[in-house]
C-alpha cells in the first residue's frame, strides 16, 4: 500500500505544470507531510486530470468539423499538379486516416501519388504534310489523322492453341490425347483448305498437294513434293519427300505406320460446310493406307477458331476502327443530305475503303445499300446498280475488317435519310433488336450457370423471338457466324436455318450476332454486333444499335 501510494504521488507530480514539478531546495518532498502553510490543501476524491499544458492543442478554428473521409485540400498534396488531370491517372491523394495524429503533433508523411497508367500507344501512321485549309480525313486522296487509341482492355487469360495464327504442336498433341486420335492430318493443295493454310506456315504459293501429320506423340511429319520443299522451311518436323503419283501412296503408308485413326477437315455428309475442306478423293487415298478418317471439328475449334490474347486485342482494335468509320460515313451522308448534294452508294463505299486503308484495316468491301437495295442481304453496289440517296430512304451499312494478321470484327448499322421513321420500319427494327438481345441474354445465362450451348440453339432462340413478333416468315439467313483470322471463321456458327450446327460455343472464340428481316423488293434491315466468349462471360465488342439513326434529326 505504501509503495502504491508513493507511485501515485510521483505520477501526480510528474504530470503537474513545470512550476509545481521543480524539486524543493530544502530536500526531498515527503508525500505524507502536511502541505506548507502558504499552500492550500489539495481537494481530495477528484480524479487526476492531465494538466492543460500536456493536452494536444486543438486544431485551428474551422467553419465545419473535419470529415476524416473527405478529400483533403490541394495544399495537402506535396506535389501540386500543374497540368490538367490525366484520365488514366489514379487519385494522387487518398482519404484522411481517422487514426492519424491530430494536427499539431508530428506531421504525417505525405502520400506519394500513384504512378499513372499509360494508355496504349496508337498504331503508327504515315501522315501527309498538313494543307493550308481543313482536311476531309476520308476524302479522295486524303489521309486520316492519327487515330486516338482505343480504351485499354484486359488481356484474356485463356490463350488459344494457335499462336499468331500458327499451330503449336505440343498443345495440339494434348488435344489429340483427349480426343483419342492417333494424329491430325492437315492437307492442302493450292489453298483449297484455308484451315490448313492458316495453321501451317507456308511461304510463297506452293501449288502441289502437301500433308502435315501431327501425331499424338513424337515429331510431326511433312509430306511434300520435291520441288516445293523450300516453301516449308519454317515448318517444324521431319520431311518425307515424294516426286509423283507412283511414290505418293507408299510415302503416305510409311508415314501413317502405327496410326489407326486420323482427324481431317472432313464433315460426314457435308453437314458443316465450313469444315468440309478435304475432297472425297483425298479421303479415299488416306483410307487406302489403312487409316480410319474422323472429323477434326473439335481440334479446329481450339486450334484455329480460338483467338488467344493477341488475337483478342487485335479484334478490339479493329472493332474500334470500324465504329469510327461507321460514324464518319453516316455523318458524311447527313452533311450531303442537308446541303442538297447528291451522294451515291459507291461514293460511300469508296470513302469507307479509304478510311480502312488509312487505319491499316484489311477486309472485304463494305456493304452500302439505299432504299430497295436493303432488301438484298448480300447487296454490293456496282456501276449498273449504283443508287443515289433520296430523302426517306432506308440505309444499311455493313462493315468488316481486321488489322493485318489479326482477328476480324464486323458491325451492321441502320439509318434513315429523314427526321422520322415510319411505324412499319420501327416495328421491323424493334423485332430484330429484340431477337439480338434475346440471343445475348441466352448466352450469358448459360455461361453464368456453366451450361453448354450449341450454335443451333442460339439461332432458334432468335427465330422464336421473331415469330412471337409475328415476323418469323421474313427471315432469310442464320443469326451469326464464327469470327477468327477469317471473316467466316472455323468455329461454331449460330445456325439452325442454313445448317443444323451442333457444335458448342467454346470459351476463347468469337462470332457475330446479326438477325435480319427482309421484305422482298421493298426493304430489309439487320442489326449486327461482334461478340467474344471469355471465361468470365460474353463480351459484346461492337455497339448494339438501340434505335434507327435519323440523319436529319433536329
Amino acid at each position: 500500500m505504501i509503495r502504491c501510494a508513493a507511485l501515485v504521488a510521483t505520477f501526480v507530480l510528474a504530470a503537474a505544470p513545470p512550476a509545481l514539478a521543480q524539486p524543493v531546495e530544502a530536500g526531498p518532498v515527503d508525500p505524507y507531510a502536511d502541505p506548507p502553510a502558504a499552500t492550500k490543501p489539495a481537494k481530495p476524491a477528484k480524479p487526476v486530470k492531465p494538466p492543460r499544458a500536456a493536452r494536444t492543442p486543438p486544431p485551428p478554428a474551422d467553419p465545419a468539423p473535419v470529415d476524416p473521409y473527405a478529400t483533403p485540400p490541394a495544399a495537402a498534396d506535396p506535389v501540386a499538379p500543374t497540368l490538367a488531370p490525366n484520365p488514366y491517372d489514379a487519385p494522387t491523394v487518398g482519404p484522411l486516416d481517422p487514426y492519424a495524429p491530430a494536427p499539431g503533433g508530428k506531421p504525417a508523411k505525405p502520400v506519394k501519388p500513384a504512378k499513372p497508367v499509360k494508355p496504349p500507344k496508337p498504331p503508327k501512321e504515315v501522315l501527309a504534310p498538313p494543307p493550308d485549309g481543313p482536311v476531309d480525313p476520308y476524302g479522295a486522296g486524303a489521309l486520316a489523322p492519327p487515330d486516338a487509341p482505343p480504351t485499354a482492355l484486359p488481356i484474356d487469360p485463356t490463350a488459344g492453341v494457335a499462336g499468331g495464327g500458327r499451330i503449336e504442336v505440343a498443345a495440339v498433341q494434348g488435344l489429340l490425347a483427349v480426343q483419342g486420335f492417333d494424329g491430325w492430318l492437315l492437307v492442302d493443295q493450292a489453298g483449297t483448305n484455308p484451315i490448313a493454310r492458316g495453321l501451317v506456315e507456308v511461304q510463297g504459293a506452293p501449288s502441289r498437294r502437301w500433308f502435315y501429320l501431327i501425331p499424338r506423340q513424337g515429331e510431326p511429319t511433312l509430306i511434300v513434293h520435291a520441288s516445293e520443299v523450300a516453301s516449308f522451311a519454317a515448318v517444324p518436323g521431319r520431311r518425307a519427300i515424294y516426286t509423283g503419283y507412283r511414290d505418293l501412296a507408299a510415302v503416305l503408308k510409311k508415314s501413317f505406320k502405327g496410326k489407326k485413326t486420323l482427324a481431317m477437315e472432313y464433315s460426314p455428309r457435308a453437314e458443316l460446310p465450313s469444315l468440309s475442306r478435304v475432297d472425297a478423293g483425298t479421303v479415299e487415298l488416306v483410307r487406302a493406307a489403312g487409316v480410319t478418317v474422323k472429323s477434326s471439328v473439335a481440334l479446329v475449334q481450339f486450334a484455329k477458331a480460338s483467338w488467344g490474347p493477341a488475337g483478342r486485342k487485335a479484334h478490339y482494335l479493329a472493332a474500334h476502327h470500324l465504329t469510327e468509320l461507321r460514324k464518319d460515313a453516316l455523318a458524311f451522308l447527313a452533311e450531303r443530305l442537308r446541303a442538297g448534294v447528291a451522294v451515291t452508294e459507291r461514293e460511300v463505299v469508296a470513302r469507307i475503303a479509304r478510311g480502312m486503308a488509312t487505319r491499316g484495316l484489311v477486309g472485304p468491301a463494305p456493304s452500302v445499300a439505299f432504299g430497295r437495295h436493303t432488301a438484298d442481304p448480300t447487296y454490293t453496289p456496282t456501276a449498273a446498280s449504283d443508287a443515289t440517296l433520296l430523302r426517306g430512304d432506308l440505309i444499311v451499312l455493313g462493315l468488316a475488317g481486321k488489322v493485318d494478321g489479326g482477328v476480324y470484327a464486323a458491325t451492321t448499322w441502320v439509318a434513315i435519310a429523314d427526321a422520322i421513321v415510319t411505324p412499319r420500319v420501327t416495328e421491323l427494327f424493334a423485332a430484330t433488336a429484340g431477337a439480338r438481345d434475346a440471343v445475348i441474354g441466352l448466352i450469358r445465362d448459360r455461361v453464368q450457370r456453366r451450361r453448354a450451348i450449341q450454335g443451333w440453339e442460339v439461332d432458334r432462340t432468335a427465330t422464336e423471338s421473331l415469330m412471337i413478333a409475328g415476323l418469323g416468315d421474313l427471315t432469310l439467313h442464320r443469326t451469326g457466324h464464327s469470327l477468327d483470322a477469317d471473316l467466316f471463321g472455323a468455329g461454331t456458327d449460330l445456325d439452325d436455318t442454313e445448317i443444323h450446327d451442333t457444335r458448342n460455343l467454346v470459351v476463347g472464340t468469337g462470332f457475330t450476332i446479326g438477325p435480319g428481316l427482309y421484305v422482298a423488293d421493298q426493304l430489309g434491315l439487320r442489326t449486327e454486333v461482334s461478340a467474344y466468349l471469355g471465361k468470365d462471360g460474353l463480351e459484346v465488342t461492337t455497339a448494339a444499335q438501340p434505335a434507327i439513326e435519323l440523319l436529319l434529326a433536329p
